[in-house]
C-alpha cells in the first residue's frame, strides 16, 4: 500500500489490506487467535535462536554476530506489524471510514495525505521497521559471505589474531547496506518488480560464491596435507583451513535453507503478480511469509548442527530430557593472544581435525 504526502513524497506501507473493518467480525476470531498464536510462536523461536547462536558459537565472533544480528532484527518486523495492525483492520481510519485500500504496491490508487499528524507517525515509524528488517536479513547474506571470504584470505592467523578494525568494518558495511536497502523500499525508489529481480539476481551470484569458497578450502586442506607440503604451513594456517571448511560446510547447509525459503516467496508473489486465481490471497500469503518466516527458519537452522539442536532443544518448555549445557561443545573463538597459549590451543582442537 502507498502513501502519498504533500502530492510528492511516496511511501511505502509493506500492507496489502489497508483499512478493511470486514476483518473485525466473529467469524474471524480463531484466524486472529491463530495470529497472535504464530506471532508469540515467532518471538519465542527467535529470542532462544538468537541466544543459542550467541552461547553456541559455530562460526567466528564477526559471522556469529551477523547471525545472530539477522534473527534479532526479527524484533523490528513484530514491533512494526504491532504497530500497523490497527490501520490494517480500521481499527484506525487514516482514510476514510469505508474505504479499502488493496495492493501491495499500488501507485494507482494512493492514500493521499495533505499534511503529517499523531495518526500519520506511527504508521511511517512501523513501515521503516519493517523494511529495515528486511535490509537487515538480505544484507546479512552478503556480509556473511564476505566475512567468510576474509576468513579464507587471512587463513593465517585469522582466528588467533584480533583485528578490531576489521570487525567495525563489517559491523558498519553490515548497518549501511541494510539502512540503504530500508530507505530505498521506505521511499519506494525501486518498484517491487526491480527489487524482487535484484534478489533473484543476488541468489544466482551468491551460491557459485559459495561453491568456490567450499572447493578453494577443500583443495587448500588437500595440498597441506601432502608430504612435501607438510612443514610448509604453520599449525595456526593449517587450523584456519580446516576451521574454513568446516564454517563454509555450515554455512552452506544454512544457506540452502534460506535460499529454498527465498524460491517459495519469489514463486508465491510472481504468481500474485501474474494475477492467477486467487491473486489477493497469494499477495497475503507473501505478506505473511516475511513476518512468520521465523516459524520454518529456525528449526530448519538449528537441525543443520548438532550442538545448536541440543542447547535448542534444551530451552524447550515441553522437553523432558534435560540436556546439561555445560556438557555442549561450546567453542569459544575468543582465543589467547600468549603465544604458547594459542599454539597449545591450536594443537588440541588440531587433533580431532587432522588426518
Amino acid at each position: 500500500m502507498n502513501i502519498l504526502l504533500w502530492n510528492s513524497t511516496d511511501f511505502w506501507v509493506p500492507s496489502y489490506v489497508f483499512n478493511d473493518d470486514s476483518y473485525l467480525s466473529w467469524w474471524n476470531l480463531p484466524y486472529f487467535l491463530l495470529v497472535f498464536m504464530a506471532m508469540f510462536t515467532c518471538f519465542w523461536l527467535c529470542f532462544y535462536m538468537t541466544k543459542v547462536v550467541c552461547e553456541v558459537k559455530k562460526f567466528h565472533g564477526n559471522a556469529t554476530y551477523l547471525l545472530a544480528c539477522m534473527y534479532a532484527s526479527w524484533f523490528e518486523c513484530f514491533i512494526g506489524t504491532i504497530l500497523i495492525l490497527p490501520y490494517k483492520y480500521g481499527v484506525i481510519h487514516l482514510a476514510e471510514p469505508g474505504r479499502i485500500i488493496e495492493g501491495f504496491e499500488n501507485t494507482e490508487n494512493y492514500l493521499r495525505l495533505n499534511e503529517l499528524n499523531w495518526k500519520c507517525y506511527p504508521i511511517l515509524i512501523a513501515s521503516f521497521l519493517e523494511w529495515h528488517y528486511v535490509g537487515i536479513v538480505n544484507s546479512g547474506f552478503s556480509c556473511f559471505l564476505l566475512e567468510r571470504t576474509l576468513a579464507t584470505v587471512l587463513f593465517n592467523d585469522y582466528e588467533s589474531t584480533s583485528r578490531r578494525k576489521l570487525s567495525i568494518f563489517l559491523i558498519v558495511f553490515h548497518q549501511s547496506y541494510a539502512m540503504f536497502i530500508a530507505v530505498m523500499m521506505f521511499f519506494h525508489v525501486f518498484p517491487l518488480k526491480e527489487l524482487l529481480g535484484m534478489n533473484a539476481f543476488g541468489l544466482v551470484f551468491l551460491i557459485p560464491c559459495l561453491l568456490f569458497l567450499r572447493y578453494y578450502n577443500f583443495r587448500a586442506r588437500t595440498n597441506m596435507r601432502l608430504g612435501k607440503n607438510i612443514t610448509k604451513n604453520s599449525l595456526a594456517a593449517k587450523f584456519q583451513t580446516e576451521e574454513n571448511l568446516r564454517s563454509i560446510i555450515l554455512a552452506f547447509r544454512i544457506f540452502v535453507i534460506m535460499i529454498f525459503f527465498d524460491i517459495a516467496f519469489l514463486v508465491i508473489i510472481f504468481a500474485a503478480m501474474l494475477k492467477v486465481p486467487g491473486a489477493k490471497y497469494y499477495f497475503q500469503a507473501a505478506e505473511h511469509i516475511v513476518f512468520f518466516g521465523p516459524i520454518f527458519l529456525v528449526p530448519a537452522v538449528v537441525s543443520t548442527e548438532k550442538n545448536w539442536r541440543k542447547r535448542f532443544l534444551y530451552y524447550v518448555p515441553v522437553n523432558k530430557i534435560r540436556i546439561r549445557p555445560e556438557k555442549l561443545d561450546t567453542t569459544n573463538y575468543q582465543v589467547s593472544t600468549i603465544a604458547e597459549e594459542t599454539t597449545a590451543i591450536h594443537f588440541m582442537q588440531l587433533q580431532n581435525l587432522w588426518v
